[in-house]
């Protein structure tokens, strides 16, 4: 019997040891599953801060690799669905096993694992037996294919997509529930929108650097094909445009219509091209579908293949065109009207971004002043020493971002072209003295003495009268045979459709200021000072709006505090660091009390003023790392972040409530005060989504406004109204 009971006491000591190796081996597979997955996005991370202006698919793949190999995943996956479409492109792929995707677009199946992971917005790890997303994959292979693990992202605009991972049946993963999977997925789209941000700076700079050396490249032509040619090859290598080219308006005599075909470049065939618009063919239809609707409207057009019939058949019967995504057309002006089209084909959707649009309108602007001076050849080329100095000057006009290094440069360069001895900007002052802008002379005579002469009584009279009456002056015009008659030209310079100054040269001998070349080179270079100024004024102001709409776009206007906008932009980042740093989120709704009557009885203005006040007052008792919301009119919204207890919560909202409470005096004699009412939850306690979490702390409010007369204090929580309901 004694034998019986150890051997029993010896078995059920046994089994309890197996239990406990059994479950520190799962908790030991487990930390280690945690720490590989810790190391992949640490690994992620990096290669996504080091990659916001590389080549995303080269960066996407790298990111599945480092994921693959890092998990121990037969196969890594990355896609991403388009709001309109109903399946998701796989953008990249890694992993030992990658030849089983036999295709890169996965249909979204009621039941397959991406729909439902894209509907339920989890992590969702699934079989992948019979799994309706991969019907067509040779993945029979339980041992090697055994489940997947999907991962869900939503970027900013919208689209949404998965990181998915499929796993042998040997490996553990870490839980479905654990941050480090929204971790990956918010990282993601992080570095999504900052290199979204990353390349519209790159390429807004790369348009300008390319249309300044358009500009001086397109000076030296001589022929309009050569013009033409020059801008096809700076759209397909400075724009990444998948191909360019021209289409002339047909003469009525005109007969063989594959010669409207002036110039092409990039990876569209010429023939292709050609064929197109010789046969009556649907792309021929297209063509001149657009064509006429260009000069009809006299503006461009762009159209994408998926929603266009016509473009979308051209691209299934011709192989030439099977990477065209979007092709836009531009028009293209001479003196008589719009005379050709500049087409513009890529393979990116959203090519035409409205940088691009501004790219092409100033690309086809100087097309048409290169048509305008082609055109005139001989002229040119007579007068090339007038119109080096011309370009001098637009040189200036292009590489200068100041005023006064721009004014000074204009005459620099005049006087440079040996045309002029001097050249200066001035204006009348309040006493009718000159005031001198800028000045430089190439003259030796004393700088005291020459000042003298330029502010002499028939200068002076001259730059009046050209003040009066906005004309231009020159000799020719005011008595050349006077011999006393100092040799000057005077041009008014129009800034912003007003006269702003005038420009004064002076030559050797009035001779040369009678000239019509002359005459031409500075009205031109009038015009081009005034419309540089004028770029540097639209700039600024430009510059001025962008920020202010930028500003506004995320704050009140009346309080200048952050708005709904502001909110939602910063909700997300204030939940995911209380995850990080598991801490409270306290989500705070605020109403101020007697507030209407307070408008009633002293105005709007009065109203607006006390808002103001109770913004400055909630801003002196918040934290820096407090975040302060105008929700709209007598409603504020506080992101408390960092607490760590509840208890944590209690003297920030006295402070609040005396900040609110004090007396406010909006004018001498009118002196109020109001009360308020607050609603409130906390973030993890209360697991709901931004959305979710503002709408649980009104309800709180409109609890606490409820029972005004018998609350204990002003704010009432969400979660203690949870714990009432639960009890009762």
């Amino acid at each position: 019997m004694l034998k019986t009971l150890l051997l029993l006491f010896l078995l059920v000591g046994l089994f309890l040891a197996y239990r406990a190796l059994v479950k520190n081996r799962k908790m030991f597979r487990e930390m280690n599953a945690k720490a590989d997955l810790q190391s992949a996005l640490l690994e992620v991370d990096r290669l996504l801060g080091d990659s916001l202006t590389k080549d995303i698919s080269s960066t996407m793949r790298q990111m599945a690799d480092i994921l693959a190999k890092r998990l121990d995943a037969s196969l890594v996956w990355i896609g991403v669905q388009k709001t309109i479409d109903n399946a998701v492109s796989v953008m990249s792929l890694a992993g030992s096993h990658r030849e089983v995707a036999v295709s890169l677009t996965i249909p979204l199946d009621a039941d397959g694992s991406v729909r439902k992971t894209l509907d339920s917005g989890c992590v969702q790890r699934l079989s992948l037996k019979g799994d309706a997303s991969y019907k067509h994959w040779p993945i029979a292979d339980d041992a090697t294919f055994h489940v997947s693990l999907s991962v869900p992202y939503r970027s900013l605009d919208g689209e949404k997509g998965v990181i998915v991972f499929f796993l042998p049946k040997s490996i553990n993963t870490v839980t479905l529930s654990h941050t480090l999977w929204t971790r990956l997925a918010d990282d993601f789209v992080v570095f999504l929108e900052r290199r979204k941000n990353a390349v519209s700076v790159s390429r807004i700079s790369g348009y300008q650097l390319a249309i300044v050396d358009f500009l001086k490249d397109i000076l030296e032509v001589r022929e309009l094909s050569a013009a033409y040619n020059l801008a096809l090859s700076v759209l397909t290598t400075r724009a990444d445009a998948l191909s360019a080219w021209i289409v002339a308006y047909p003469d009525k005599k005109q007969t063989n219509t594959s010669n409207l075909l002036v110039a092409s470049r990039g990876q569209i065939p010429e023939a292709l091209l050609r064929m197109g618009l010789e046969n009556d063919s649907v792309s021929r239809r297209w063509l001149d579908t657009v064509m006429e609707r260009v000069r009809e409207k006299e503006r461009p057009f762009v159209d994408e293949l998926r929603l266009n019939s016509a473009l979308q058949t051209w691209k299934n019967t011709e192989p030439g065109m099977k990477n065209v995504a979007v092709v836009g057309a531009w028009p293209l002006w001479d003196d008589s009207g719009v005379h050709a089209v500049l087409f513009v084909s890529s393979t990116d959707p959203e090519y035409f971004s409205n940088n691009l649009q501004i790219f092409l309108h100033q690309l086809t602007e100087i097309l048409h002043v290169a048509d305008q001076q082609i055109s005139n050849k001989a002229e040119i080329l007579r007068r090339n020493l007038l119109y080096q100095a011309l370009l001098d000057e637009a040189d200036a006009v292009l590489k200068m971002n100041a005023e006064q290094p721009l004014l000074e440069e204009i005459c620099r360069r005049l006087v440079g072209s040996t045309l002029f001895e001097s050249a200066w900007l001035t204006r009348p002052a309040e006493n009718l003295s000159l005031e001198t802008l800028a000045f430089v002379s190439s003259v030796t005579e004393d700088a005291n003495s020459l000042m003298e002469q330029i502010t002499a009584d028939l200068l002076r009279d001259r730059v009046l009268h050209v003040w009066k009456t906005g004309q231009a002056l020159f000799p020719s015009e005011t008595g050349s045979a006077n011999s006393t008659e100092l040799p000057v030209a005077l041009l008014p310079i129009i800034r912003n459709a007003k006269l702003w100054s005038v420009l004064v040269v002076r030559c050797c001998l009035v001779e040369h200021l009678i000239s019509a070349d002359v005459n031409e080179l500075l009205h031109r270079v009038a015009s081009l000072l005034g419309r540089g100024l004028d770029e540097m004024d639209l700039k600024k102001q430009l510059a001025d709006e962008q920020n202010r709409q930028s500003w506004l776009a995320n704050h009140d206007a009346l309080t200048g505090l952050n708005n709904r906008r502001g909110l939602d932009t910063y909700f997300t980042h204030a939940i995911l660091r209380a995850q990080r740093n598991n801490t409270l989120l306290v989500i705070l709704i605020i109403d101020l009390d007697d507030f209407k009557p307070i408008n009633d009885s002293y105005g709007h203005e009065a109203g607006d003023r006390l808002l103001i006040k109770v913004s400055e007052a909630l801003k002196s008792v918040t934290r820096s790392t407090d975040f302060l919301v105008r929700l709209g009119g007598d409603e504020f919204v506080i992101l408390l972040e960092g607490l760590h207890k509840a208890d944590d919560l209690l003297p920030v909202m006295d402070n609040i409530y005396k900040a609110v409470v004090t007396p406010f005096v909006l004018e001498a004699e009118i002196k109020v005060s109001v009360g308020c009412s607050a609603g409130l939850t906390l973030y993890p306690e209360d697991s709901a989504n931004s959305d979710g979490l503002l709408r649980h702390a009104d309800e709180a409010l409109y609890v606490a406004k409820r029972n005004k007369q018998s609350r204990p204090r002003y704010w009432v929580s969400y979660l203690d109204i949870l714990a009432a309901e639960k009890k009762a």
